[in-house]
């Protein structure tokens, strides 16, 4: 089920805190540095990494996107240039790292919760 407007989480801030940002920030600096043929990141980790740095409020879908990602890619960090910085590493970070991971998780939870009581209220206001 798609989520909501915004507006029906108006309880929940959707500004990325600031070590998502800096996480995004450090890939985005670590990337410039790299020959083109060892930078990371797609065109949207781009665009994230972006959003991220500059800690504008993103969309519940844009949540649930950050949620799949890191579902995704979570194997990246077993790979044999993450401690080098290479281009799972810049991606990952890019979209905000584990902070970014811990904090999109919690938002998504939050949204879960929110449709629920909605969804419980709707169910006891049928019954009456």
């Amino acid at each position: 089920m798609p989520r909501r407007s915004k507006d029906f989480y108006r309880d929940i801030s959707f500004r990325p805190p600031a070590s998502a940002a800096a996480a995004a920030r450090r890939a985005l600096e670590r990337r410039a540095e790299q020959p083109p043929s060892l930078r990371g990141m797609t065109p949207v980790g781009l665009a994230r990494a972006r959003q991220l740095v500059h800690r504008q409020e993103l969309s519940p879908t844009t949540i649930d996107r950050m949620v799949s990602y890191f579902a995704r890619h979570a194997i990246d960090k077993q790979g044999s240039s993450w401690g080098t910085y290479g281009k799972g590493r810049q991606a990952w970070d890019g979209w905000g790292g584990d902070p970014g991971q811990r904090w999109a998780r919690s938002i998504a939870r939050r949204m879960d919760a929110a449709e629920r009581q909605q969804d419980q209220r709707r169910t006891a206001e049928r019954t009456r």
